[in-house]
């Protein structure tokens, strides 16, 4: 199994907002040392300051040439699927059909949703009819969708995707309705706080609502972002991480937490570890960086000296 790798270069700033030059700096690192995406995520109202999810990665866009633009992920409930369509078309457009939209429901942050004027009750709801209305916008001119959020007839979003440039679209999340979710609207399915062992009983039951819609499981992308640190010593790397985690959500992120899903520790602990995560069934592997972005680089560097070498590696046990 091939798998491939990316990074996290834009999402929340404990430490404050980095440097203007940081951004394009980042970006052409990542590409340049080998990885296949560059991700931003997002809040509208949060503990920390981030960059909006859109403006961030056509930058990234313009930055580089070859890697994927992942949002992981855009609280799609906040957002009309209509301007979504929109903006996910032109940033088609304009990177050669470079754009992954992982989107989640979000809940998190009340704050995000009051803001917003969103009810938080109703952020699954609102989730599944905005895919489907983003399906009908994708599927070609003269959209129609009459949902319970959102009904359009004769709407035309252009510029239409191409079969080259249709967005994928991948879910995150890690709850039951979220891997209902990915069988019934993904091309792929982005896990976040899993341990390998719950990761694997996920994928499965992804496999499992597949079979129950008629659909191949292989033709979901298997994902999974991990909070991840590289120190000198597995000691030094989970105080780093639990640290950064607790400023990240505003409370004292607990010690077990951080053993059972970061990537924190020495090369070859991480290595180690991000084993069990392919055996376990990932395909792609996105590293959420826990040091100050000022540091983000010689993470990269180091997370790829640890995990690059196992990219086409066979498993070593099955899922």
């Amino acid at each position: 199994m091939t798998v491939e790798l990316g990074i996290q270069i834009s999402g929340q700033y404990p430490d404050g907002m980095p440097d203007v030059g940081y951004y394009g700096d980042a970006a052409r690192s990542a590409e340049a040392l080998g990885y296949d995406s560059v991700w931003v995520g997002e809040h509208l109202s949060f503990h920390n300051p981030t960059l909006e999810i859109f403006t961030a990665l056509s930058y990234f866009a313009a930055c580089t040439r070859r890697v994927r633009l992942g949002a992981g992920v855009l609280l799609l409930p906040l957002r009309h699927p209509s301007l979504v369509a929109k903006q996910a078309n032109s940033l088609q457009a304009l990177s050669g059909g470079r754009l992954v939209l992982g989107v989640g429901v979000g809940g998190e942050g009340a704050k995000d949703f009051e803001a917003s004027g969103v009810d938080i009750t109703e952020r699954g709801r609102r989730t599944d009819d905005a895919l489907a209305a983003l399906e009908a916008l994708w599927s070609g001119p003269g959209a129609r969708h009459h949902g319970p959020y959102f009904d359009f007839d004769d709407v035309t979003i252009e510029p239409l995707p191409t079969p080259a440039t249709r967005t994928p679209v991948w879910v995150g999340g890690r709850s039951s309705a979220a891997l209902r979710r990915t069988a019934r609207f993904g091309q792929g399915w982005l896990g976040g706080f899993c341990s390998p062992e719950r990761y694997a009983r996920s994928a499965a039951e992804i496999a499992d609502h597949c079979a129950a819609v008629g659909r191949d499981p292989a033709t979901v992308v298997l994902g999974h972002m991990v909070s991840s640190c590289v120190a000198d010593s597995v000691t030094e790397g989970r105080r780093i991480a639990r640290d950064h985690l607790s400023r990240r959500y505003g409370q004292d992120f607990p010690e077990h937490a951080v053993e059972r899903y970061c990537l924190a520790g020495d090369v070859g602990s991480i290595r180690e570890r991000a084993q069990e995560y392919l055996d376990a069934g990932v395909e792609h592997l996105v590293f959420q960086v826990l040091v100050p972005a000022t540091g983000l680089v010689d993470q990269a560097r180091g997370l790829m000296e640890a995990v690059g070498p196992l990219r086409s590696a066979p498993p070593t046990t099955g899922p």
